[in-house]
């Protein structure tokens, strides 16, 4: 069966309604239409906490990202299937997040190494003497960008310094994604194209270098994916397919943590009594706190699935060749997982997360995310007492896929 479009709703990801607030469209799909049919995309949108949970679990290459997980509207209404597409390419091998079972999981381990909890732990020092470092140049200012000046240029140096790039980078790239992401009128989703081809100037360079470094293994990023010979013919990778797959540990590094950190910040700031309760043993309270942060402020809207296999999900079938949008954020603010969602509670019970995803595509660097949005609002909370945000001038990022403030102007009152 199909679950038929109702004639007085209508849903679309791209529209600029959507993106300019998407929260009242969210709250209708889980209240009226949880699962939503756009003919238009042949599209199903889960939005309830439970069905986006389920569509991530369904795993043996049932729901794949063969089409990008980031489809623009023009490319879904262009390629309309018939039936299964075929898998991504594996020679030469494709971006990471489109590939089938095993070689999506043997790209992974390839450079998972230094996003691992064991090397993450090893790594939380260098985190915290960036981030001191940084605020010793900036709270004699008395004022200064939260975000561009902390929670995004530290995640984003620390990703440079895994990659082996030189730490002054950070900043090109972070402006760059946030250009990419953007809305504009007239554009109907993430351009991939450009997303891809602008990283490669930064990570390209760097795997010339590990190259010319004969990749002994001191860069787990990079020397894995530079050593793999792929079977049968023990074929190597090219350096447009290595970077391919580390697009999407550049991305994650750079564009997630910066907008939970500075909107958990914000958040804490906006209910005085609950930045109290944390203050009260910051280390114990942050560790808490960093999760209601991930699930309020996390900015992923939406990853897309096209069916490879027949597939029921909250009652609907889905036809190979189909697609599945999971509504990430909508999940994370539905009132059938969460007391009071659209409140920022800092000691909620979050028994379930989903906003890194799960199953067999699932974020490769959330061990390194939870560390950074601990560490970057505990070094900032310890150093200041009190403080203040000028939001007449912040600025909030209205995207397609990724939504949260890239401004945000403190004051340092002592």
């Amino acid at each position: 069966m199909t679950a038929p479009a109702s004639s007085e709703f209508s849903f679309d990801p791209f529209s600029a309604e959507v993106v300019a607030d998407p929260d009242r469209w969210y709250r209708q799909l889980r209240d009226e239409h949880p699962v939503y049919y756009n003919a238009d995309y042949d599209t199903f949108f889960f939005s309830r906490f439970q069905d986006v949970w389920d569509v991530l679990r369904i795993g043996k290459n049932a729901l794949l990202a063969t089409e990008t997980n980031l489809p623009t509207a023009d490319r879904l209404r262009e390629h309309r299937n018939t039936g299964a597409p075929p898998l991504a390419s594996t020679n030469p091998m494709a971006p990471g997040p489109q590939l089938a079972s095993p070689e999506y999981e043997q790209m992974h381990q390839l450079h998972i190494g230094p996003l691992r909890p064991r090397s993450v732990a090893a790594l939380e020092q260098f985190v915290r003497d960036m981030a001191r470092k940084q605020l010793d140049e900036l709270l004699p200012r008395g004022e200064f960008n939260l975000t561009t000046d902390y929670v995004a240029i530290i995640p984003a140096r620390v990703i440079c310094h895994l990659f082996g790039l030189p730490l002054e980078v950070a900043d090109q790239v972070i402006a760059n994604l946030n250009a990419i992401g953007r809305y504009k009128t007239g554009r109907s989703g993430v351009d991939l194209t450009s997303f891809f081809s602008e990283l490669q100037k930064y990570i390209l360079p760097a795997i010339e270098a590990r190259r010319a470094a004969g990749a002994d293994g001191s860069n787990g990023m990079i020397d894995g994916l530079i050593n793999y010979r792929q079977p049968p013919e023990s074929r190597a990778f090219s350096d447009a397919e290595i970077a391919d797959q580390l697009v999407c540990a550049m991305v994650g590094g750079m564009e997630s943590v910066p907008k939970v950190t500075g909107g958990g910040i914000l958040e804490l700031w906006k209910h005085p009594e609950q930045l109290a309760a944390v203050r009260e043993d910051l280390g114990a309270n942050l560790a808490i706190a960093s999760q209601e942060m991930i699930r309020f402020c996390a900015p992923a809207q939406y990853t897309f699935r096209t069916a490879h296999q027949p597939v029921v999900v909250a009652g609907q079938a889905v036809r190979p060749g189909q697609r599945v949008a999971a509504m990430l954020y909508s999940a994370a603010r539905d009132e059938r997982e969460f007391e009071n969602p659209d409140s920022f509670v800092w000691n909620r019970p979050i028994p379930r997360v989903i906003s890194f995803g799960m199953g067999q595509h699932h974020c490769i660097g959330k061990y390194l995310a939870q560390m950074e949005v601990r560490v970057l609002a505990q070094e900032f909370l310890s150093r200041v007492r009190d403080f203040e945000f000028d939001l007449a001038d912040a600025g909030g990022n209205a995207g397609y896929f990724q939504r949260g403030w890239i401004s945000l102007p403190v004051r340092i009152l002592r």
